[in-house]
């Protein structure tokens, strides 16, 4: 199977980004521990003075197939977040499925 790229806009409804950030990490260190076929899950915080004084975030995710995004999906740390985001209504979100295009990868 092919694998899937994920990229995630989120901007977290006014006093939400810590929670959110929160969540995030919990699920962060999850991945890193248990999810050897989850090859991307990065986080990057836009820089508010930049952004007409908007709190958002760009979450980057990649997977090695639909089988692997569907099994983190189901992951304890992912569930929980899944349910505070609903509940809590902590933000909105973009999310956009992306294949690999023309461009320069990551030197880093």
């Amino acid at each position: 199977m092919a694998p899937i790229q994920l990229t995630a806009i989120i901007t977290p409804k006014p006093g939400k980004a810590e929670r959110f950030l929160e969540l995030f990490n919990m699920c962060a260190q999850y991945v890193q521990a248990n999810e050897p076929y989850v090859h991307r899950y990065e986080l990057h915080r836009g820089i508010k003075d930049l952004n007409d004084g908007k709190e958002q975030f760009v979450v980057l995710e990649g997977y090695d197939d639909q089988e692997a995004l569907d099994k983190h999906m189901k992951c304890p740390p992912v569930l929980v977040m899944l349910e505070a985001l609903e509940k809590e209504q902590l933000m909105d979100i973009q999310l956009i499925r992306t294949a690999a295009s023309p461009g320069i990868k990551s030197r880093i």
